[in-house]
This record gives structure tokens, sequence and C-alpha cells, in this order.
């Protein structure tokens, strides 16, 4: 018991040195962990550290308890406080609790009543872990990242750890890994769950179009402008943007993104007044951007800014425990039994395309079951594509997906006018023709 309470870290802050004194020894006295931080001396770097428990005046020079507070969750966002006051009252109550402190003792106090302020703020810090940790789980769950490999187990915990803290997250691994999945949990897990989760894929939008994607423009602002337009940013506020294959984005467009990072402002297309940014960016990428660092195609300023820390996503074939619970998942509650020989067979398989290729061949699977039951003869058979062959077919079909967003805005923003289109694209009108035939979006009235 002993040892547990000297791993618990406390922080004592109060202008009133003897208060301050007392209160640290006290709680030394009880083999807590504890620093004192004098608001007359400020020391920054004590702020930065991580604690259990804060114990603090709300009443201080230069720097209340409440400011204070919000100083040490931007790096400790699990500690709890309590607040100590010689002027109690209700507004300070009632102010303490808007802000999360349910901890509360007026001066003068006894030993006793730090001791169990401290014990009870513990107490509220296990169970606030634990909501979280379920929290999570089922978000994890419900939203895909299904699994129980030790690499999915520690992505799990990364979450936890990273979810409540404002830095961006930069998300990497090979396609069809499950990112925007472990996105998706970031924001459920955090504190802008309750606002907009924007997913947006970077290599899906038209070159000329991508910035008035992001960022909205005005009326007139282009050809084709015909009034004004939010982006995702906009669309997005309060909550998270998730900005997929960020590896694909212009050096242009990279420098007007930074600038969202540096400042949290940005500018619509043909507007001149910059707006507020409020939104949390994730990132992610199947590529290897230190290496495009160093070929000058990716600025190492907005590497360095979206890489606040970094998650890895693995490969399925690096983690085949987790294909069991993949594919179980993937089946639902509709009473699919995969024989152990089936399971075998998926385990076998190198998966290139990832958990999106499980995902894509256990619904098949599902189609051919005989009485709801996949063999090993099934596995095979929806497994009988060479991989080669697989890459193809994966590729030509994100291909057809890209090329139908693409010329979907293309007609959006020229009004449907094939002649504005043909020149925004550079492809003379028959071979547009063809090309919207062939994506089924012309019509033949146009």
């Amino acid at each position: 018991m002993k040892s547990e309470i000297c791993d618990v870290s406390i922080l004592v802050a109060d202008d009133e040195a003897t208060m301050r004194s007392f209160i640290c020894a006290t709680l030394r006295d009880e083999g807590f962990a504890v620093s004192e931080f004098d608001p007359c001396k400020p020391n920054p770097s004590l702020l930065r550290k991580k604690y259990d428990v804060a114990i603090v005046d709300i009443v201080m020079p230069q720097m209340d308890g409440f400011m204070l507070r919000k100083e040490i969750v931007t790096n400790s966002p699990d500690t709890q406080f309590v607040f100590i006051t010689g002027h109690a009252d209700k507004e300070k109550l009632d102010k303490c609790i808007e802000n999360g402190v349910f901890m509360f003792l007026p001066k003068p106090f006894h030993v006793e009543h730090i001791r169990y302020a401290v014990l009870g703020a513990l107490k509220v810090k296990e169970l606030c872990q634990k909501n979280l940790e379920y929290k999570m789980n089922d978000n994890a769950k419900n939203l895909g990242l299904v699994g129980n490999s030790p690499h999915i187990r520690s992505v799990r915990q990364k979450i936890k750890e990273i979810a409540h803290l404002e830095i961006q997250v930069l998300i990497t691994g090979e396609s069809g890994t499950g990112k925007e999945i472990v996105a998706g949990c970031i924001h459920q897990c955090g504190p802008r769950s309750s606002k907009p989760f924007i997913a947006v894929n970077m290599a899906g939008l038209s070159p000329g179009l991508i910035e008035s994607e992001l960022f909205g423009h005005v009326q007139g602002a282009f050809t084709g402008a015909i009034k004004a337009k939010h982006g995702f940013f906009a669309t997005a506020e309060g909550g998270t943007l998730f900005l997929d294959e960020i590896g694909d984005l212009s050096l242009e467009l990279q420098s007007k993104l930074l600038r969202v990072l540096d400042k949290g402002e940005y500018y619509r297309v043909g507007e001149s007044s910059p707006r507020k940014a409020n939104v949390r960016i994730v990132s992610a990428t199947n590529k290897d951007l230190q290496s495009m660092v160093k070929e000058k195609t990716f600025r190492h300023d907005l590497y360095y800014r979206l890489r606040g820390t970094e998650i890895k996503i693995a490969p399925l074939r690096e983690r085949k425990e987790d294909i069991p619970f993949l594919v179980h998942h993937f089946t639902g509650n509709e009473g699919f039994i995969v024989l152990p020989s089936a399971m075998d067979a998926l385990k076998e398989f190198q998966w290139p395309g990832n958990v999106r290729e499980l995902k894509a061949v256990v619904s098949n699977l599902k189609l051919l079951a005989v009485n709801k039951v996949i063999n090993e003869e099934t596995v095979n058979s929806c497994l009988s594509l060479a991989p080669k062959e697989k890459e193809i077919i994966l590729f030509n079909q994100y291909k057809t997906e890209s090329e139908t967003t693409y010329f979907k805005e293309l007609l959006h923003y020229t009004g449907q006018n094939i002649s504005k289109a043909s020149k925004l694209s550079g492809l003379d009108r028959k071979n547009l023709r063809n090309k919207l035939k062939a994506l089924e979006l012309y019509k033949e009235n146009e």
C-alpha cells in the first residue's frame, strides 16, 4: 500500500507559504510524492508535468486557481483537483462544479480533511479512468477497431492516452488497415465527440477544387462559383477533421494548411478576411512522409505539426490473431458459423488489402454460405484469385471511385456545362463525354 501511495504525484499551489508548507508536510508524512508551486515565483516547468491530484488555492495573485487548472490539464488531462479558499461562497462553489472540480475545501481545515480530500480525488480519478476505458472499448468495437492482438491493445491504449489532449495526430499504415476507424475512435473518446467528425480523402479531391473544398469559397470566386460555399473546415467546426492521404496534398496547399495549424485561421477562396478554425486535425497516410520531406515533396514544418503524436497501424498479415475477431464482427449477429478449417484458411492468407479486403471477402462468404455455414471450400473459392489480380481489381475500383468524385465536382462547379468542364479538365469535349458516359454521369440533353 505504501508503494502505491509513493507512486501518487500531487501538486500543491498556494500563495501563502505557511499554508503551502503545511499541506505539503501533511501529504509527505502520508507517503505521497509532492511538488510545490508558488504563484509569486512561478516555475512553468512544474505545470508541464503529469499529476494525479492538484490542490490549488482559488484566489492567488497573477494566476487564480481556474487559470492554473487550465494550464495543468493541457498536459495532464486526468488530474483531479481539490480547490481551497479562505472566502467560500456559493458563486465559487458553482464555478468549481462548472469546471469539473468536485472537491472543495474552505479554510481553515484539519489534517484529516486534506487526507480524505486526496483519497476522494484519487477514487474519482480511478472511476473516470474506468468509465473512459469502457467508453473507449465500446466505441472501438462499434466503429470497427476489433481485435485482441498486442498491437491492437496498444493502439487502444494510445487512443485512451491522447483522446483528451488537444494535439494533432498522424496515423500511418498501409491502405485498408483501418486508419479512418482509429481517427473515429479518437474523436468519439475525446471532448469533441458531440461535434461533427468529417473525413476527407485528399487523393479523391480534384486538384483544381481542393482549396475550395477545404476552406470554402465566396460567390463569384471562380468560374462556376454561382453561390458561396462552406468548406470542410467550417463543416467540422468544433469537431474533428480527418484528412486521409495527406501525402497527396500539393506544396501550395500544404502551406495554406500550415497557416491553419500555426494561426488557427484560414481564408475562403476569394475572401480577404480570415476565419477562425476551431477543429482538431487528425491526418493519415500510407506514404513515407519522412522520405518525402527529404525529397522536398512534403514540407518538414507541416510534417512536424501534423505529427504531434503518431499512431502506426500494422498490416493484417502481422497480427493474424485479430482475424477471428474481425470475421465474427463482420458476420454480425446473423447466426453464421465459421468452421475451424475455414478460419485457418483465412488466417493463412496474406491479405494485401488488409482489413478492407477481409471485410469484402466475408461479405462474399455470407452470400455463398449454405445454411449459414462457412467452410474451407467456400473460403478457398473466394480466395482463388491470384494476389496480383486482386491488387489490380482493388486499384481499378479505387481509380473509378476517385474519377467519379472528381467529375461529379467538376460538373457541379461548372453548372453541368460541358464546354466549361472541358476547359477546366483539359479534355476535349468528345473525350470528356466518353468519360462521363463510362462513369454514368453524362446526360444526353446536355
